[in-house]
């Protein structure tokens, strides 16, 4: 027992830090429930809408910088998680203030690039859709793909593009910017190669302080909130993600909140 008290009172001192590191960037905590109307917390962007929804638009000043910390019900059991959101009335730079601090608490919590064992994974919806909807998939079958995702169906997922738009197959595994860039050149009818390439090109310097940034754009995040850019960190040998986030869309109680976030797995962080 006492080895489980030292390793509780570690997690939190840990903890502790990590949230200082935010006050000291300019975030607020924003606290959430952890059941409400009978139903357990799952994710803690929609709980924070829930709260903000609450108050008047003019009350809110954006780019509204919160956090939120506790355990979220997935998988079967309680799992502790401490989310960032930056939330914006119109976008804006919600993508640039969360990269900022992405860097940031890399930095402080691995060092520089050469003592990382980081992988940081992109994907991103829109040109995911863009690409699909560019060779004439109907919203179905691309609504289809995403679920079968979703749901970790990935033979699924390979034959239903297999079938219909088996160029786009190299997009799905992944790949360095680079290699991605190389593919889209050659891939992209009805999708903006203006904007999509800046994008990609841009990650890696974003993401400094992560040795090896990958894209596959089979990552499309883990709720239907997702919009655009989709991201999560592994460290090698870790199955779980460290962090997974991206960038969102919602309509709740008829007003529209859109932002960046991320949420931290507390025990994949603090082992790896």
């Amino acid at each position: 027992m006492r080895s489980w008290m030292d390793q509780a009172a570690d997690q939190f001192r840990q903890t502790s830090a990590l949230i200082a590191q935010l006050d000291d960037q300019g975030f607020t905590p924003f606290f959430t429930a952890p059941t409400h109307d009978a139903e357990v917390r799952r994710d803690h962007t929609q709980a924070i809408i829930e709260r903000l929804a609450a108050w008047s638009p003019h009350a809110i000043e954006f780019p509204l910088r919160v956090y939120s910390t506790g355990p979220v019900f997935e998988h079967g059991t309680w799992a502790e998680s401490l989310d960032v959101e930056v939330l914006e009335e119109r976008s804006g730079d919600s993508d640039r203030i969360i990269f900022d601090l992405l860097t940031h608490l890399i930095a402080e919590r691995f060092g520089p690039p050469a003592n990382q064992n980081l992988v940081f994974v992109a994907g991103h919806l829109g040109l995911l859709r863009g690409l699909f909807s560019a060779r004439q998939w109907s919203k179905e079958a691309i609504e289809s793909v995403e679920r079968a995702i979703g749901q970790g169906q990935y033979n699924q997922v390979e034959e239903k593009i297999k079938s219909k738009s088996p160029e786009l197959l190299p997009l799905f595994r992944p790949s360095p910017p680079e290699t991605m860039i190389g593919h889209l050149n050659t891939l992209t009818r009805g999708v903006s190669a203006s904007e999509v390439t800046p994008m990609l090109l841009s990650l890696p310097r974003e993401v400094d302080h992560v040795p090896a940034v990958l894209w596959d754009l089979s990552l499309t995040g883990s709720f239907a909130y997702y919009s655009g850019l989709v991201f999560a960190l592994y460290a090698r040998g870790q199955g779980e993600a460290l962090i997974k986030g991206g960038r969102f869309f919602l309509r709740y109680q008829d007003r529209n909140w859109q932002g960046t976030g991320f949420t931290i797995a507390l025990p994949e962080w603090f082992r790896s």
